[in-house]
């Protein structure tokens, strides 16, 4: 098997512990990252050196300067990834403090690859005789050196995982989300960041159910080895609420209070929208898309906010005939569907007979046939509503900015033509919804806000 390693050293005044580490690890490549004064020391590290290898040199140009060091130690690490080397060992045990902290730096974080080592050069224990100069705190005395692997933190406590599985679940990227994290778990021993994994797995599987517009979830229960489905908010309640690891949201990002509040005002939320009087329930429905078209237009997907919103739209009419008694629960429990009951209709409009005839003029089947219910599209949801005399109808149809806005949503690739839409078109429709839902129900911010997801800042 070919030789794959490569060092990468930064060098300072003492060529004996690089030598040693040069020895003991056996590269194929040695990176040296020095200064201007120790160039003169990679000349004895490799004249003394018993392993044979090859070798490329980086100067810093200020070897005070941690930033000097953490771009030269950037450029050695892209070059090598570049040309494919991947097992590579950082060694730190040469070189001023700001060029060591610049090389650790450069290598940790948000790097170019996964296979990073690192090594100091320590010296052995020993109680007999004195290791170091300097009273046993200066450099290591030759012939005592040992080679002391190192563990990168980054690796150690999942860093880079949790940080993006936050950022994409700040960002609704439910999916890579949960990826990050499963890769966290996987890293992790047995522990409190293990369990902190699991949890936001859990967690970001809710939201991702719920930003579907599911109203259930179904959970593999391993020991019974089956499926199980549940309700939103009593999932929520039993297993993200009861299991919450407080303490450990609190070491982990700043605003851990305000983000379990908020989990607390979803739980209030959920609990309105899915409950077993569904009368009551479908207008907070409302709320709910809007928040989730808000949602799509922060991620720039303006195409599927504007799809929720043209819904949104004939939503409030839908709503708004709720509170006439004229929405079939039965159909909307079973079926997620807004239908006529045709028997409350009929007692609704018995003193106006000429609303009948307006929906007999509109041939609509299911009233023709005479079935228990009868559903009706947007505009003449609304028309049902102005005969009615509600103000928000008559708003509706003399509504020139809300009409131009449909008319860009009629024209866009996901209605009936092929314009894309834009974050204008979508914002401006979302604002024309939104006074139309506030002017539907005064209060509908205040169940907007309970409803948003947290975020972790």
């Amino acid at each position: 098997m070919s030789n794959r390693k490569v060092l990468v050293m930064s060098v300072g005044g003492s060529p004996e512990p690089l030598i040693h580490s040069i020895d003991d690890i056996k590269p194929k490549l040695v990176y040296f990252i020095h200064s201007e004064k120790t160039l003169s020391v990679v000349d004895e590290i490799n004249k003394n050196t018993k392993h044979k290898y090859d070798y490329l040199t980086k100067q810093v140009d200020n070897h005070e300067s941690i930033e000097d060091a953490f771009e030269k130690s950037k450029e050695v690490l892209f070059e090598l990834n570049k040309k494919g080397w991947d097992e590579i060992t950082i060694d730190f045990t040469g070189g001023t403090k700001p060029m060591t902290a610049g090389l650790v730096l450069a290598s940790t974080g948000d790097k170019y690859t996964d296979s990073y080592n690192y090594s100091y050069v320590g010296s052995k224990m020993s109680e007999n005789a004195e290791v170091r100069n300097k009273d046993g705190v200066g450099i290591v005395i030759s012939g005592h050196e040992q080679i002391k692997p190192q563990k990168d933190p980054y690796d150690t406590y999942a860093v880079l995982e949790f940080n993006r599985g936050k950022n994409f679940f700040n960002h609704y990227q439910f999916e890579a989300a949960i990826q990050n994290f499963k890769e966290a778990e996987a890293k992790l021993d047995d522990g409190e960041l293990k369990d902190l994994a699991k949890f936001y797995i859990k967690l970001v599987n809710f939201y991702q159910k719920w930003d579907k517009f599911n109203d259930r979830i179904e959970i593999y229960n391993e020991k019974l080895d089956k499926i199980e489905s549940f309700k939103l908010p009593s999932y929520f309640y039993k297993e993200i609420i009861q299991k919450c690891p407080n303490e450990l949201l609190n070491n982990d990002f700043d605003n851990s209070e305000e983000f379990i509040n908020q989990l607390n005002n979803n739980l209030e939320f959920l609990r309105l929208k899915i409950r077993n009087n569904q009368k009551e329930a479908m207008k907070y429905y409302l709320p709910d898309l809007l928040n989730n078209a808000h949602r799509k237009i922060e991620e720039g997907f303006f195409d599927d906010a504007v799809a929720r919103l043209y819904r949104a739209i004939e939503l409030i009419a839908q709503v708004s005939l709720n509170s006439y008694d004229l929405i079939d629960v039965e159909k909307f429990k079973n079926h997620k569907v807004f239908h006529i009951n045709r028997k409350q209709f009929k007692s609704q409009t018995k003193f106006d007979p000429e609303i009948p005839k307006m929906i007999q003029n509109w041939n609509i089947k299911e009233y023709e046939d005479r079935d228990k219910t009868f559903k009706v599209p947007k505009d003449k949801s609304y028309k049902i509503l102005e005969a009615f005399g509600e103000d928000l109808a008559k708003k509706y149809f003399a509504d020139e900015r809300l009409k131009n806005a449909v008319n860009k949503r009629n024209d866009s690739i996901l209605a009936h033509g092929l314009n894309p839409m834009n974050k204008k078109d979508a914002e401006d429709l979302y604002n024309r919804v939104l006074y139309y839902s506030k002017f539907f129900w005064v209060d509908i911010e205040k169940y907007m806000k309970m409803a948003e997801f947290p975020k972790f800042k």
